[in-house]
């Protein structure tokens, strides 16, 4: 199955999470793991502020702030799970 980044997900949409980019020894992936950005998780688009600015995302009951180069580190669900 084809997969995304996180930061391709539209606002009000909703996937699965498939994989978190482990192929580096970034601070980002560990903190992203720790705050609930796992596999099988599933994370919403809540709002995409213009002009590059960091998006907002939903999961496991707590929303989150990620700019484009944390959110890269996350692919989810090419399409939607049924």
């Amino acid at each position: 199955m084809p997969s995304l980044s996180l930061w391709e997900l539209a606002v009000g949409d909703s996937r699965d999470i498939v994989s978190i980019c482990s192929d580096t020894a970034d601070d980002a992936v560990q903190r992203l793991i720790d705050i609930g950005f796992r596999e099988g998780q599933r994370v919403s688009c809540v709002m995409q502020p213009g002009f590059g600015a960091p998006r907002v995302y939903a999961v496991g009951g707590a929303t989150y702030s990620l700019d484009k180069q944390t959110a890269n580190f996350v692919r989810i669900a090419g399409e939607a799970a049924r």
